[in-house]
């Protein structure tokens, strides 16, 4: 499931996942890989929030009706080790 550290793919996990009677949970996990995009739409009355790496501090606070689109950036990021 997660990707190797070099592959071009994400993976995504539904924290708390609260099921209603009308949602339900249908996705909690999964993959985002080439031109796949993840699209959220918030149907949380008191609000919620989306967060990447386990940082909340860069959280993204989404309101009822706000849409989150996410998918692989076109410039790569590079993994620099110290020793």
């Amino acid at each position: 499931m997660l990707p190797d550290p070099t592959e071009l793919a994400l993976a995504f996990f539904v924290r708390e996942a609260w099921p209603s009677p009308t949602s339900g949970t249908k996705l909690t996990e999964g993959r985002i890989e080439g031109q796949d995009h993840l699209v959220v739409i918030s149907e949380m009355d008191d609000g919620g929030v989306a967060f990447g790496d386990g940082i909340e501090a860069d959280r993204i606070e989404l309101l009822w009706g706000q849409r989150l689109e996410i998918g692989l950036a076109q410039t790569r990021l590079n993994l620099v080790l110290s020793e």
